[in-house]
């Protein structure tokens, strides 16, 4: 019995409005005349509407794996160049400390390199168990009210002792204080992210971490650099409100860039900042 399967949408009009929905048609031949020509046909038609939905679900659900898994390997890849380098860095100069001919000076330059290179591997082991905990869904965030003035000086700080560049990292404002709500972790995180980010790109130099406050509710943070960059001098401005509730938050990322190597950062943007954006 020959048979043949279609599937089809119809526009339908329930209480005044258009509906979509998919239709399955199937029909065979029952039975033949004495010439043999097709005389009858037995048919159905099935409304699928929610199996296409099931199936569009699965589709987008196996292209949205495969891309997770892209992203997962490229990250990994890009993660164990960076680990290397600061392991390197202990391995070679834990080498040289065990030598007896070298001199006092010798072994606190040696120190100070080991110390900032565990500090950016701590950073680094960091960033993977933040994006561990996103995946999961059990990233934690700790509001409190705190002087972004003296976090931004502590960012510097921190920057300019595991920086590998010759550039010269700056922060610059007119503020003596300025009191937000936010985590004040994750916000300092973000902007490390940014600034270690602006010394991969940028051997000399400088690199500039600018805080503006726009409004009574708002502050502009900016870094700005004099590297390659995207372009030949580039702008990348995270503006910041004072909020306690996360449905007020939101976060753009106008154009794609190598901006943080750490794909959680976007995702401790919606919490910490209202929205990043790239100028170029």
């Amino acid at each position: 019995t020959q048979k043949v399967k279609e599937e089809y949408r119809i526009l339908n009009h329930i209480n005044g409005h258009k509906h979509i929905d998919w239709v399955e048609a199937q029909a065979g031949i029952e039975s033949y005349d004495d010439q043999g020509n097709p005389q009858t046909l037995v048919g159905s038609s099935l409304v699928i509407t929610e199996r296409k939905k099931m199936e569009d679900d699965l589709i987008s659900a196996k292209n949205r794996a495969e891309e997770s898994n892209r992203l997962k390997s490229a990250f990994l890849a890009n993660m164990s160049h960076e680990i290397r380098t600061p392991l390197n860095a202990l391995s070679g100069f834990s080498a040289i400390l065990t030598e007896e001919s070298i001199d006092n000076e010798t072994k606190q330059q040696c120190n100070d390199i080991i110390q900032q290179n565990s500090e950016l591997l701590l950073k680094l082991i960091n960033d993977v168990i933040d994006l561990s905990s996103l995946e999961i869904g059990k990233m934690q965030f700790k509001f409190n009210e705190c002087d972004i003035v003296a976090l931004c000086r502590n960012v510097i700080d921190m920057v300019e002792k595991i920086k590998q560049t010759q550039a010269e990292v700056r922060f610059s404002t007119s503020l003596s204080s300025l009191k937000l709500t936010t985590d004040s972790a994750r916000l300092q995180q973000v902007l490390i992210n940014l600034l270690i980010n602006a010394t991969k790109f940028t051997a000399q130099g400088t690199i500039t971490l600018e805080l503006v406050k726009q409004t009574e509710d708002t502050a502009l943070f900016s870094v700005s650099d004099t590297g390659c960059g995207i372009s030949a001098f580039t702008t990348v401005a995270a503006g910041y409100r004072s909020i306690d509730r996360r449905s007020d938050l939101a976060v753009t990322v106008d154009t794609g860039s190598a901006v943080s190597s750490i794909f959680a950062f976007c995702a401790i943007c919606t919490v910490t900042t209202d929205h990043v954006c790239i100028v170029s």
